[in-house]
């Protein structure tokens, strides 16, 4: 399964990028059975052919970004036709956004909401809650 981590500059994106590494290199087994193939990264800094080559490419992707361009996603997810999950963690701003576009093209919204609170909880455990979701795609 190829991902897109969007926002990967966020405190959460880093976490989940080195626990999704860990992953594929075998170094950590979550429950089940996660296999990772290309992972991508995109934040702020990314140019046009590294979102367009993950938008292309992409299973899955975890939203993890602060509102960083939500058009620029939804827009490149689009124009390749990529239908895959999309994971807005509890700090995307534009969801919105992102249901009225899951209508129109038949896309899984999933919203990463947990019910405790998120102070009191390391990154590390954040993401492995997130990556729960890798097991319903």
């Amino acid at each position: 399964m190829n991902i897109l981590v969007w926002g990967s500059d966020t405190i959460l994106g880093h976490g989940l990028l080195s626990m999704l590494k860990d992953i594929k290199e075998g170094i950590f087994s979550p429950a089940g059975n996660i296999e990772i193939g290309e992972i991508f990264a995109c934040d702020a800094n990314s140019g046009s052919e590294t979102i367009d080559e993950a938008c292309a490419n992409a299973d899955f992707v975890f939203n993890t970004s602060y509102g960083f361009m939500s058009d620029k996603l939804i827009e490149s997810l689009d124009i390749h036709n990529n239908t895959c999950p999309v994971l807005l963690s509890n700090s995307v701003h534009d969801v919105k956004r992102f249901h009225e576009y899951a209508q129109n093209n038949n896309v899984t919204i999933l919203e990463w909401a947990p019910n405790y609170d998120m102070e009191l909880l390391s990154v590390e455990a954040q993401v492995y809650d997130m990556l729960g979701a890798l097991q319903c795609a």
